[in-house]
């Protein structure tokens, strides 16, 4: 069962991904929302064998970040979705876009928690390795939802330490 704050976290993050889909994309990308769920630990199992996630960081009064990943035909249907451009393999131009989306996510998701919260810069890698030097790193809670866009799933988690209730 889910705490208050864990249901909070999830409808934020689901609120950003439809005002981003709303803002950013001229074409409809049929946005859908799947199921949403909370973990202690991540769970690459979940993503499967092709993927491309873009990270951003949180540094300030909540520690973590997030990921918005997707198998690899979600991703470069997301990135001509937002670029209005042909692309037809995970080149660098896709890569941008998928760090610019996550961007914009985290933005998203910055003005609803705190504006004392400083962002990274976008970081994209492909496949399922962890984006944790350590496993002190990682942090204690991860917050993933589900989506279905007309390219294909993908999700977005929020993975933090240091959020009060």
């Amino acid at each position: 069962m889910l705490t208050e704050r864990q249901a909070t976290l999830i409808k934020t993050i689901q609120e950003a991904m439809h005002e981003t889909a709303l803002a950013f994309f001229f074409t409809d990308i049929g946005l859908k929302d799947g199921p949403a769920i909370t973990l202690t630990q991540p769970d690459l199992s979940l993503i499967g064998p092709a993927n491309v996630t873009a990270t951003v960081r949180f540094r300030g009064p909540i520690e973590g970040g997030i990921h918005l990943s997707a198998p690899c035909h979600a991703a470069i249907g997301l990135a001509q979705a937002f670029t209005g451009d042909p692309i037809d393999s995970l080149n660098e131009t896709a890569r941008d876009a998928m760090g610019e989306l996550t961007n914009i996510l985290a933005g998203a998701l910055k003005s609803r928690i705190s504006d004392h919260i400083d962002l990274t810069p976008p970081e994209v890698v492909e496949g399922a390795a962890i984006p944790f030097a350590t496993r002190a790193e990682i942090p204690e809670e991860h917050t993933r939802c589900y989506f279905l866009t007309v390219n294909g799933p993908l999700f977005v988690e929020v993975f933090h330490q240091g959020m009060e209730g």
